[in-house]
Formats: C-alpha cells, structure tokens, sequence
C-alpha cells in the first residue's frame, strides 16, 4: 500500500480531464493525466464524504478576472489543517463555516474542500 503524501505528490503539475460535483452522494471526482519521462498515467481521484468546498478563481481582485482555459492545469494538490472559512457578515451565512482538508491549486485559482475520505485508484484514505 502506498501512503497519501506519495499519491498526491504525484498529481502535482498533471491535468485534470474530466470532473464531477456529485451533490447527493456527496462526492467530488476528478480524472487527472500525469506524463512524465513520455509515459501517460491516468488517477482516478474521489473525495467522499464531502461536507464543503469552496472555489477561488485568484487572488485579490484578479479573481474577478475569467479567462478561458486551455485545460485544467493542476498545479498542487496537498493535504491542509488548521485553516478555517467563516463566513463575515450576513446574518444567516454566519453561521456557516469550512474546515478545508484538501486544497487543490488549479491553474492560479484554488479549490479548498473538505472530505472524510479520499480515494486514489482504488486506494482508501481517511482524512
């Protein structure tokens, strides 16, 4: 068995192909391509048990600005703690709050979720 940092540090700098928000089961699945050395490996990704997720396009102000992509570049992905979202103001969205464990650096955008498990390529990991 192989352990999680080894499988993420292997998604860094590959491309997500394909992607599903599965609201009722409650699940994120990416398809992400690695080539490296001129050898093509494909990882099935899942993230299950999702609680949160939250999608940055950038940083300050330039995340107002969208572009067009020509794929979906997975810069980073890495397992976070001790980070928290709360939501500032609104009455009713105050009491709503993210504990991310999962952050996602695609393209300059990020997309912070929070799951219970994570599976790659049939391999099961709890978070």
């Amino acid at each position: 068995m192989t352990n999680l940092e080894e499988l993420t540090a292997l998604l860094w700098s590959c491309e997500i192909t394909s992607y599903k928000f599965n609201f009722e089961n409650h699940s994120i699945q990416l398809e992400v391509k690695r080539v490296f050395d001129n050898e093509t490996t494909v990882f099935d990704v899942k993230l299950e048990e999702v609680c949160s997720f939250t999608w940055v396009n950038s940083s300050g102000d330039d995340r107002k600005k969208l572009y067009d992509w020509e794929f979906l570049d997975l810069v980073s992905f890495d397992t976070i703690s001790d980070t928290k979202i709360h939501i500032i103001g609104d009455e009713f969205l105050s009491q709503y709050a993210q504990t991310p464990n999962i952050c996602l650096e695609i393209g300059n955008s990020v997309l912070l979720v929070e799951a219970n498990h994570i599976t790659i390529n049939n391999e099961k990991f709890e978070l």
